[in-house]
């Protein structure tokens, strides 16, 4: 899996993105990247944390792909 995002630019909202989410599901910010926890740890968080932000982007992707097939019609 690529360590980078996709568009160049998108680096910024994605971290401040993984804050909200993070801070949702009650993990502290100073926790969110994971540099002194054990790999076990940052698993369980990175868990819970990866999967929001994946459900989260699959929604906006649809609403952007639903609004571009809305404004063809």
């Amino acid at each position: 899996m690529a360590k980078k995002p996709l568009v160049n630019n998108a680096k910024e909202a994605l971290n401040q993105m993984k804050l909200e989410m993070a801070g949702e599901l009650g993990i502290p910010s100073s926790h969110v990247d994971g540099a002194n926890k054990t790999a076990y740890k940052n698993g369980m968080m990175a868990g819970s944390l990866g999967g929001m932000m994946s459900k989260k982007l699959v929604q906006m992707g649809e609403e952007q792909l639903l609004k571009e097939y809305n404004s063809k019609k």
